[in-house]
């Protein structure tokens, strides 16, 4: 499985959506497409949360199995 770096992967996408938003300003991009654009940096971002998110070591404080078990 590739290995991802987190931070370049969020400020990679931070400067698309900054591109953008700023072609957008410029009036090069119509109300529809900023539209559609908006809807998937919103989804990609959600995407970003879920899956870069920090995972935290199992122990019996945050697990539903007694640490003998786990």
């Amino acid at each position: 499985m590739a290995s991802l770096d987190k931070i370049s992967v969020r400020d990679e996408v931070s400067r698309l959506k900054a591109d953008f938003d700023r072609l957008g300003a410029e009036g090069k991009l119509s109300p529809e497409n900023q539209a559609i654009m908006n809807s998937l940096f919103m989804i990609v971002e959600l995407i970003l949360a879920i899956f870069l998110e920090r995972n935290t070591k199992k122990d019996s404080s945050n697990s539903s199995k007694p640490s003998s078990q786990t």
